[in-house]
């Protein structure tokens, strides 16, 4: 692992699409995860969007997110393969090599194995001519898959090359997921990793963990979680994976602080998780200095 496997989420970050990819190129990041309301919503144009995050110098991680894809019929499947086309298309248009699509939450999906292999395969299969792969995510509260173990069956189903799993870290920590779990991964399955903590010691609910997911995430090394979080990385490397990790961070207080101040918490992170986690030092060290710094 060196820094350079590490990236930001856009929507980890406030301000202008311009702003984000300049603070993290600022904080030394040399990849990002691309929202596509992003793109789709710049004031400009989607065409400026495009230009902005080409010319940035940065590497698209990838395009998040498809949802709710799998386990649908009729027209409500024609429906989300009409989104699905346009955010391969747009993925494409901004360089990016990987999409990110999250396990259904809908009530309509069918949980039949089958079935979701069926529809992961034919998005795999649209993908294939633009060199796009998909990373299949597992969450919580998914009704069709909700571990990446099962994930990780779906994606055998399929048998796509293109089709792999994307792991969260948030959800495996917060479900309380075992880490001797990854032993059943392969690596090459795994096409991203995505990274965060949260600040409370226990989520007694579904309902927690999915608001904790989406406004309450903090950085590696700011929450509550940083022995367990360091023993999944480390886990990672132990089985062999070598592919990108993503600051994956969603917080409703963060997005009112400055875009340079979150990719430099960011930076403090990676540092952290690279000089420091990955030199098995458990329990993890200087986390009070961490702490003080990440106040700043």
């Amino acid at each position: 692992m060196n820094f350079n496997d590490f990236g930001i989420d856009s929507a980890s970050m406030a301000g202008s699409l311009e702003t984000r990819l300049a603070a993290a190129r600022q904080a030394g990041f040399s990849q990002m995860m691309i929202s596509a309301t992003d793109i789709v919503g710049h004031p400009s144009s989607t065409d400026a969007a495009v230009r902005a995050i080409r010319d940035s110098g940065l590497r698209v991680t990838g395009l998040e997110a498809l949802r709710d894809f799998e386990g649908l019929t009729g027209k409500m499947h024609d429906y989300k393969l009409d989104v699905a086309k346009s955010m391969l298309v747009l993925c494409h248009r901004i360089g990016g090599r990987l999409l990110l699509t999250e396990a259904s939450a809908s009530t309509h999906a069918d949980v039949d194995p089958e079935k979701i292999a069926r529809d992961l395969r034919k998005l795999s299969f649209l993908a294939l001519p633009m060199g796009i792969r998909i990373a299949f995510k597992s969450f919580s509260w998914s009704r069709t898959v909700n571990n990446f173990s099962a994930a990780a069956e779906i994606v055998s189903l399929a048998n796509c090359p293109n089709l792999g799993l994307a792991i969260d870290a948030f959800d495996v920590i917060a479900a309380g997921v075992p880490l001797d779990d990854l032993d059943l991964i392969l690596p090459q399955q795994i096409f991203l990793v995505q990274l965060s903590d949260f600040m409370l010691q226990e989520i007694r609910s579904t309902e927690e963990q999915a608001a904790m997911a989406s406004h309450f995430r903090v950085f590696p090394g700011e929450g509550a979680h940083s022995e367990e979080l360091a023993k999944f990385i480390v886990k990672l490397e132990e089985i062999g994976y070598f592919g990108d990790y993503s600051f994956d961070v969603y917080n409703s207080d963060y997005l009112q602080m400055p875009a340079e101040s979150i990719a430099a918490r960011a930076r403090r992170a990676a540092d952290w998780l690279g000089e420091t986690v990955l030199r098995r030092t458990l329990p993890v060290p200087n986390m009070e200095r961490l702490r003080r710094v990440g106040a700043d």
